[in-house]
């Protein structure tokens, strides 16, 4: 089940579109999958995310489509407050990938996957959606993961960082980490920034301190 939510009330994203996708989407590669997910740490999301798992809200992929496609031209979306990409666990569904790349034209569309792009033809599929306009961040881990991420060339980085990591950084192989906006900047939200829509401009990696209520646990798995 998928679920758009055409103006969001989250105080970090600002009122843009935002879509939530059943948990089954999240892949195996994803550490935070059994502990340390902020989505599932209690409050709204966790309640609505779990609503939209058990197929009390939201609907199938085809309806969610063209949900996405009714989206006005221009518009910045966040794809996946909670969830992942379609797919099964391990491999990315090419297929739906391609339905939502074709449904977010002239929109800016933008996700993060924890999907592995170098298993199967992972990679081939993010990079082909971040040309034609739909922006893929690959999650990492921590700094170093953050490092071997970006060395594949395939795709715009995101990654998890300590708790209290505030200011901005870098990796061990000495690239910019810029942590979210949203989190050191009063007033700015994702529709008021946009720097993860950004893929070919971006240059920098952007770091979301671990929060919520399993924010020790993934910051333990940042540390690593």
């Amino acid at each position: 089940m998928y679920h758009l939510t055409m103006k969001s009330s989250n105080a970090k994203t600002g009122p843009i579109p935002v879509s939530t996708s059943t948990a089954a989407t999240c892949p195996d590669a994803c550490p935070l999958k059994a502990k340390g997910c902020y989505a599932k740490a209690g409050g709204p999301l966790a309640m609505h995310w779990r609503k939209v798992t058990e197929g009390r809200n939201g609907g199938a992929w085809a309806a969610f489509v063209d949900a996405v496609r009714a989206i006005p031209t221009g518009q910045l979306w966040r794809h996946n407050q909670a969830g992942d990409l379609a797919g099964d666990g391990v491999t990315v569904d090419r297929v739906a990938l391609r339905q939502l790349v074709d449904a977010n034209a002239g929109k800016r569309g933008f996700t993060y996957t924890h999907y592995d792009p170098t298993v199967d033809l992972n990679g081939i599929a993010i990079a082909a959606a971040i040309d034609e306009g739909f922006t893929v961040n690959l999650s990492a881990d921590g700094l170093a993961d953050a490092d071997a991420l970006a060395d594949l060339g395939i795709a715009p980085v995101v990654t998890v960082l300590p708790v209290d990591q505030m200011t901005n950084t870098r990796t061990p192989k000495g690239r910019t980490v810029i942590v979210c906006p949203a989190v050191t900047r009063k007033g700015v939200t994702c529709a008021s920034c946009g720097l993860c829509q950004r893929a070919e401009r971006r240059g920098v990696i952007v770091g979301f301190p671990a929060h919520g209520a399993q924010a020790k646990a993934a910051a333990a798995i940042a540390a690593n």
